[in-house]
């Protein structure tokens, strides 16, 4: 059998973790920014009362706050990302402040939407996942040339409570791995244990601060702080992969948003397109040397795309690794299929090791 913490069906790995070091902050935004996002705070106010469409709701929280939906325009949603992250608005009917909006506030109203899911099959016994993943280089570089045309990965990936399937690109053929079960690795230096069974995926917590003892296991102190490179990075990571390649239930999944909405640094960056250009929210930290990105699309509660941007040198601004969810969610059945060794093992009868 391959080594599990390097088979290409490792469902949880987040290659380069390691690499990214600690740096400073991003500077606060200046007056005239703060001006600005104060100007689309009120023209914001004024196009609730006028009832205008292209609104995005949001969950408030706060000490004795009931809870209750928001509107908040585009406009003051891009007001907070030219830097702004906290500001009053309204709620429905004239009633008076009661929320500031943040990439926190966005991630627990997906989290109390997807607990509410009552649709999404949770006994179904195969897994689904179809990702793109591109690479144009190292994220923990600012120097060394990268790729123009990057290396990219498209396959699906098939998993069962004891078997796991991998097809690649489209019409590829579909492989089963003789011998090899499924297990979720969590890339992260030192951690006390790296992998998670079906069985103990199913067992997660769907309470937030239970699930965050459950991720002490891998990450002692919890995620860090975006400074903290190696930690946060693999962190969101896990997070983001358990919310896409997981057979997860909503109210698993939902504890995971919550977590995820805990995590120091992420802001709100509002309304964009992935790569493919489905619309949805996206929520970003600044880490050294790069900006890790993740759109969700708050109709499905799903994540489209992560991404991992170089920031500072040369490449500033320039994607360095891009992994776009196609598709995601749990199947009744899979097509047909034939079953192979793990590479370099012999095959059947033969002695000749697979390829």
């Amino acid at each position: 059998m391959t080594d599990r913490t390097t088979h290409p069906l490792d469902l949880l790995d987040f290659p380069g973790a390691a690499r990214l070091r600690a740096a400073g902050e991003v500077a606060p935004p200046g007056p005239a920014v703060v001006e600005a996002a104060l100007a689309a705070v009120r023209a914001a106010e004024a196009a609730e009362r006028a009832a205008v469409p292209g609104i995005v709701p949001l969950r408030p929280r706060g000490p004795g706050q009931r809870t209750r939906r928001l509107l908040v325009s585009a406009v003051a949603i891009a007001a907070i990302a030219a830097g702004v992250s906290i500001y009053p608005v309204s709620g429905l009917r004239g009633s008076p402040p009661a929320a500031t909006a943040s990439a926190a506030d966005f991630l627990r109203q997906v989290a109390a939407t997807e607990a509410g899911d009552t649709t999404t099959p949770t006994d179904a016994p195969y897994w689904k996942a179809h990702t793109r993943n591109s690479y144009w280089g190292d994220p923990h570089s600012t120097s060394i040339d990268r790729f123009e045309t990057p290396l990219v990965d498209d396959g699906s990936s098939w998993v069962s409570s004891d078997s796991v399937f991998g097809q690649q690109g489209a019409d590829g053929e579909i492989v089963k791995t003789i011998g090899f079960a499924p297990h979720w690795i969590v890339s992260v230096p030192g951690a006390r244990r790296k992998d998670l069974s079906w069985e103990e995926l199913k067992r997660l917590p769907s309470d937030a601060a239970a699930l965050k003892v459950v991720l002490e296991d891998f990450f002692p102190g919890g995620p860090g702080t975006p400074g903290k490179g190696d930690t946060f990075t693999a962190y969101m990571g896990t997070l983001t992969r358990l919310l896409t390649l997981a057979p997860l239930a909503p109210p698993q999944r939902a504890a995971v948003y919550e977590v995820l909405a805990d995590m120091p640094g992420l802001r709100l960056v509002g309304p964009v397109q992935d790569s493919t250009g489905r619309a949805g929210t996206a929520v970003e930290a600044d880490i050294p040397h790069s900006r890790i990105r993740v759109i969700i699309d708050p109709k499905t509660r799903r994540p489209l795309e992560e991404t991992i941007h170089y920031r500072g040198g040369k490449y500033d601004g320039m994607p360095a690794k891009r992994s776009t969810i196609l598709s995601a969610g749990p199947q009744q059945s899979i097509p047909p299929y034939q079953e192979r060794p793990p590479k370099g093992s012999p095959m059947p009868g033969t002695g000749t090791p697979a390829s």
